[in-house]
């Protein structure tokens, strides 16, 4: 009895999967042009094209007496050939139990096909290898996963909550998934992606890259052209893309380094970019923290409340914020910022033109080179203005509840100095040069090297 039992013991976990089986079968496909297989059943699909005028099939299966019964029982490919082209069916009965047992190890179809055709294939619940396809490829699956690799033109890909992996084609592509891990890379033609709530990873794309993701992470680099991108709460990592950019995002992080000309709508969204090569970079956003540097072409801000931080800007920089920090340094076109309460730094400033007006906040600007105009309006806030040029051309200073402090000696002066207001008006120099400045309740001081 005892060694009976050391038997069954053995024995049991053998059972599980006690049926196994292959069977293998081709079709003639002289001068096919187009394929449709459809296959009602989960399994592993490994499909290859090849010079060949046949379609070659091996299914291999392993699994328990229920599963075995009816599946590699049924297993009867449906092969029908009309001109140029080619419907392949793989059709299981129904169950006739509600509750079945199941117990798969092995589950796999095996296709050899023409390659030089347009491939259509819909299944479901699927794991897909397609390799090897001259023209067009088209799958749909659901719940499984999807990998597409060398296919000479266009390929469209949906597969909802599955994973998908296309590398190496010469057209355009189109996928469609959803809670999945995206990745796509050498595309010759241009990728759309709508995938929400996904991954994704996308590089060494030639044409125009289009994303939707409503919640996810994007990570984009290696590409010739434009990237454009729609999403909720996304986040984004940008790399070396020589194109420009477009993205409308609301909360997230965005991570950008090369690109051209930019355009970035993010409620939310903090920004970090860097060697913006194009002529213009636009930033609208409500409530974040912007981090720009080595940017070539003029910068656009508007927002609400912001803490921007700038570093190496060539061209003119113009910011709109109503309550936050400007920090800037090596600017070298023209600077305008409006807002209501922002405290404002000016580091090594080489444009020729400043307009700041600010309700609240302090000013300090330290400019390298000569200004041609200043233009300062500010209250409860002290302004600091320091240069290393001499300035030269008209003065105006008007400052209330405050104290002036300024290296002028001015031709033509108009002084009026009443209780509680100081108004000054001349000239410096010869030059034609604009200095502005007016304050309410701070403080103005101006030094000049």
């Amino acid at each position: 009895m005892k060694n009976l039992a050391i038997i069954l013991f053995i024995l049991i976990p053998a059972s599980v999967f006690a049926q196994s089986g292959n069977k293998e079968g081709s079709f003639n496909t002289l001068n096919l042009d187009q394929l449709m297989i459809r296959i009602d059943a989960g399994m592993t699909i490994n499909l290859k094209g090849s010079d060949t005028d046949q379609i070659t099939y091996t299914y291999e299966f392993e699994g328990n007496d229920q599963a075995y019964n009816h599946l590699f029982m049924n297993f009867e490919p449906d092969f029908r050939l009309n001109g140029g082209n080619a419907y392949l069916n793989i059709e299981f009965p129904e169950h006739k139990k509600k509750n079945v047992n199941y117990r798969i190890k092995k589950n796999i179809l095996t296709l050899n096909i023409p390659s030089k055709i347009d491939l259509e294939m819909v299944t479901r619940y699927s794991k897909i290898d397609v390799t090897n396809i001259e023209r067009t490829a088209k799958i749909e699956n659901r719940s499984g996963s999807v990998k597409l690799n060398q296919i000479g033109e266009s390929v469209t890909v949906y597969n909802e909550y599955g994973n998908v992996d296309v590398n190496s084609v010469a057209g355009d592509v189109e996928i469609t998934s959803r809670s999945a891990t995206v990745d796509a890379k050498n595309i010759k033609g241009n990728l759309k992606v709508s995938s929400n709530y996904s991954k994704m990873n996308l590089s060494k794309i030639t044409g125009t890259l289009f994303v939707e993701n409503k919640s996810g992470t994007v990570n984009a680099f290696d590409l010739d052209s434009d990237f454009r991108a729609n999403g909720d709460y996304t986040d984004y990592e940008l790399t070396n893309i020589r194109g420009n950019v477009q993205i409308n995002n609301k909360n997230g992080t965005i991570n950008l380094d090369g690109a051209e000309s930019v355009f970035i709508s993010g409620d939310y969204s903090n920004i970090k970019a860097s060697n913006l090569r194009g002529e213009q970079v636009q930033i609208e956003s409500k409530s974040a923290k912007l981090e720009l540097n080595n940017v070539l072409g003029r910068l656009m801000i508007n927002g609400g409340y912001l803490n921007i931080e700038l570093e190496d800007i060539a061209k003119d920089v113009s910011i709109t914020n109503r309550s936050g920090k400007v920090s800037a340094s090596n600017l070298k076109g023209s600077c305008r910022i409006s807002g209501d309460y922002n405290k404002i730094k000016l580091d090594d400033f080489e444009g020729s033109e400043i307009q700041i007006e600010n309700r609240s906040g302090d000013i300090e600007i330290n400019a390298l080179n000569h200004l041609n105009l200043v233009n300062i309006e500010s209250s409860y806030t002290t302004i600091k203005l320091n240069l290393a040029s001499a300035f030269s051309g008209n003065v105006r200073f008007f400052v209330t509840y405050g104290k002036l402090t300024h290296p002028y000696k001015l031709n033509n002066a108009t002084l009026v100095d009443e209780r509680n207001s100081t108004k000054i008006e001349g000239t410096v120099g010869n030059g034609t040069g604009q200095m502005e400045i007016e304050s309410r309740n701070g403080n103005v001081i101006i030094t000049q090297k």
